[in-house]
């Protein structure tokens, strides 16, 4: 059976955005981190205690600290041994790249993180990529019109 790519079927739900969370070591640091390179802010009251979500128009990310995840949790101590983010690149487009790239650059090692450079690629974007300070991989790139 073929469905014409721009129809929804009567039995599905039309998706409506997109957030992710992130599972951290230290929350407070998480939050500092996307703050300083890319501009996410969490409400005017939170707690590292607790979730926070972070956010910047359209961009929504949850935080939450490891310890705060029920035992069973998929995301369990022994499935989270080795770096966070493993087989995932996180990419948020961005309508100037070169001046996401200028307010992030300062930030991202004293915040904990890293920074790779900024970049044309073979694709026709221009990119540059954060690790954060648990290990989450990245890409700012420019909006593909």
């Amino acid at each position: 059976m073929s469905i014409p790519v721009n129809e929804p079927r009567a039995d599905e739900s039309t998706l409506a955005g997109l957030r992710f969370e992130l599972f951290v070591q230290d929350v407070e640091k998480s939050v500092r981190f996307y703050s300083a390179t890319l501009g996410l802010e969490p409400p005017t009251i939170w707690s590292p205690d607790r979730y926070v979500s972070i956010s910047a128009g359209v961009i929504k990310i949850g935080i939450q600290h490891l310890a705060n995840l029920p035992a069973e949790h998929h995301f369990s101590p022994s499935n989270l041994a080795g770096p966070r983010g493993v087989g995932l690149e996180i990419v948020l487009e961005v309508d100037d790249v070169d001046l996401a790239y200028a307010k992030a650059a300062p930030h991202a090692e004293h915040c904990g993180g890293s920074l790779e450079p900024l970049d044309d690629q073979p694709w026709g974007l221009r990119d540059f990529r954060l690790i954060d300070p648990d290990g989450y991989y990245v890409r700012v790139t420019s909006y593909r019109k």
